[in-house]
């Protein structure tokens, strides 16, 4: 998300001006990109219901997919600019992209952060996972313009999003309705198989020393 996100914001410009857009209405359309964030952000709240109603893990895979594919139509409407029409399926695909990432992944990430860790582990994963995107959104803001020549549009949109929804596909358990020692038990079956799985004593002592 960090590749596309920076891309965006950092360099709106010259992603619209490589879609097609008329130079006279990229800064209205450079709007429209924060008006889909507001817009994300009205959402939110409607969207706390779905989470509990869908699960976490559903949500962000769900999310990743759908900015996967808009990635794609993206990809194509900037490499085959054929008829006037394609730059504003450019301009929808960023849109749809901003509001799909809000809907979806942009709103969960947290609450399932909280949900993964203990209480005496919380502080450490969000300190860790907050220097990462930082780090990640630095690094991307300023390589850019080298990752657009080296790899184009093609792996640049399509990449991290396709690892992400892979990732979470096969790495990381559903969350809904489980406590911590269900969760860690159904990790622990994801990533170790059954021969590394603690007995529900073990568990629960360790937990309790946790807390």
């Amino acid at each position: 998300y960090q590749i596309c996100q920076n891309e965006i914001y950092f360099y709106a410009t010259y992603v619209f001006k490589q879609a097609g857009i008329p130079q006279e209405k990229i800064p209205y359309v450079t709007l429209g990109t924060g008006a889909c964030e507001c817009l994300t952000r009205v959402l939110s709240c409607p969207q706390g219901l779905l989470i509990d109603y869908m699960g976490r893990r559903f949500l962000i895979i769900g999310g990743y997919a759908v900015m996967t594919f808009w990635c794609i139509v993206l990809t194509f409407s900037l490499t085959y600019q054929l008829y006037s029409w394609v730059p504003y399926l450019s301009l929808a695909s960023i849109f749809a992209f901003i509001l799909s990432f809000g809907l979806g992944p942009g709103g969960i990430t947290n609450t399932l952060t909280a949900e993964l860790f203990t209480q005496s582990s919380r502080p450490a994963a969000y300190m860790i996972g907050g220097s990462i995107s930082w780090l990640s959104f630095f690094t991307v803001g300023m390589l850019f313009p080298f990752i657009v020549v080296c790899l184009h549009y093609l792996y640049l949109f399509l990449l991290e999003c396709s690892f992400i929804a892979s990732f979470i596909f096969f790495v990381i358990p559903e969350t809904k309705n489980k406590s911590f020692l269900e969760i860690k038990r159904e990790f622990q079956r994801l990533n170790f198989g059954s021969k590394r799985q603690e007995t529900e004593l073990c568990d629960r002592i360790q937990l309790h020393s946790e807390f």
